[in-house]
């Protein structure tokens, strides 16, 4: 039963075609009943009924017609397509936005649609431009674009957002959503109390201890409780002693800055760091944001790279400009509005799932756009744990 559902569901509209011919056939079998309510100029001619008979039939032929139009490309979705080249600002010098003729399923993926779409003279690189707007306004990822047989013509292939499934991120592979974890830039972490925010920043640690074999990681546990594992080793600073620890690792960049050439990888982690400097003094708090600040600007050069978690990603958090320096963002859980104008202002009409634990949205800067990401499930976090005291040894 299962196979037959899945061989008549692609072709399910077409059935609707059906109870049309039936209804048709019906009037036809009926006509010596409505044919008297036809007004008797047109019966009482030399053709007797033919004229009525042309004229049942060409209405029956244009209803068919249209509702195979109808089938083959829904008006809404014309609709949408035509608003989201609009919002994309996809047109040619004449001013002219590409029209939907078509849309079909793609035979070759599951849940893919495909689009023929009169481009106007548009190239496929002026619609590769436009790329992440038009998968943000027509709700799914195009996933190939191609002529069609005309140059005219282009072939945009599109899975649906609900038919995505997100990237999974995890501790055994060098991967972090479409880039390896060693050319990781700049990574601010956010998200609300419970969203997975903590067992994230682990699973950046075990990458980078696995697949950085020379890299050196540095913990600022603000808290000192979800890293407290590794309080024995000495790059580990907990509560007020993150101050310290900020200083060691601001000193230890500008020694390497020094010597003017790059060093081992050195991954700075700091979980809440929002509350961190809401705690310190005012004078200390603007001396600590602006040393990190410096490292953002400057540390990618000599190969320091700090990786900042926090639950909201306000500017006051940071010295003037230095938040634009993240080349990655990782946001976790249900986003706030006022976070994604903030932080993904270019993608908010695209972050539009239901997130949960671990789940959320990964932006890494000149790697394809914005990715839907779901951090797996540990089931050992004490050989988590383990690979990153490793690490810590180093």
């Amino acid at each position: 039963m299962r196979n037959t559902i899945n061989l008549f569901c692609p072709y399910k509209k077409w059935l609707l075609v059906i109870p049309y011919l039936v209804v048709i056939l019906l009037v036809w079998h009926k006509r010596d009943i409505t044919y008297p309510h036809i007004p008797s100029m047109f019966r009482e001619t030399l053709l007797g009924d033919l004229l009525p008979d042309m004229i049942f039939f060409s209405l029956a032929l244009a209803g068919f017609v249209c509702l195979v139009q109808l089938i083959r490309l829904p008006g809404f979705q014309k609709w949408r397509f035509a608003r989201g080249v609009r919002r994309a600002g996809l047109h040619n010098a004449q001013g002219e936005y590409p029209v939907l003729i078509s849309a079909r399923k793609d035979k070759n993926k599951p849940h893919g649609r495909i689009l023929e779409v009169e481009n106007k003279g548009i190239s496929i690189q002026d619609f590769d431009n436009r790329v992440d707007r038009l998968d943000a306004t027509l709700e799914g990822k195009i996933y190939c674009m191609e002529y069609g047989r005309k140059t005219t013509r282009t072939r945009l292939y599109v899975t649906p957002n609900k038919f995505i499934k997100p990237t999974i991120i995890s501790p055994n592979d060098e991967y972090f959503g479409n880039a390896v974890i060693g050319s990781l830039i700049n990574c601010l972490v956010v998200g609300a109390t419970g969203t997975g925010k903590t067992v994230a920043l682990k699973v950046i640690m075990s990458k980078i201890a696995r697949f950085q074999p020379e890299a050196e990681i540095w913990i600022l546990d603000f808290k000192n409780y979800d890293f407290k594992e590794f309080s024995n080793y000495p790059n580990h600073y907990a509560y007020s002693n993150c101050v310290q620890g900020l200083t060691d690792y601001y000193n230890a960049f500008k020694e390497q800055q020094n010597t003017g050439s790059a060093g081992c990888p050195q991954y700075l982690f700091c979980d809440e760091w929002g509350s961190f400097i809401l705690s310190r003094e005012k004078r200390q708090a603007e001396e600590l944001k602006a040393r990190l600040s410096e490292i953002l600007m400057l540390g990618r050069s000599y190969r320091f790279v700090p990786i900042i978690g926090l639950q909201r990603g306000d500017s006051s958090h940071f010295s003037s400009g230095a938040r634009d320096q993240f080349r990655a963002i990782l946001m976790l859980g249900n986003i706030s509005k006022q976070q994604k104008q903030m932080l993904l202002p270019d993608f908010e009409d695209k972050l539009t799932e239901n997130c949960g634990l671990g789940e959320g949205y990964l932006l890494l800067d000149g790697k394809g756009g914005i990715e839907h990401i779901k951090i797996a499930p540990i089931q050992d976090f004490d050989a988590l744990d383990n690979v990153i005291r490793k690490a810590m040894q180093r």
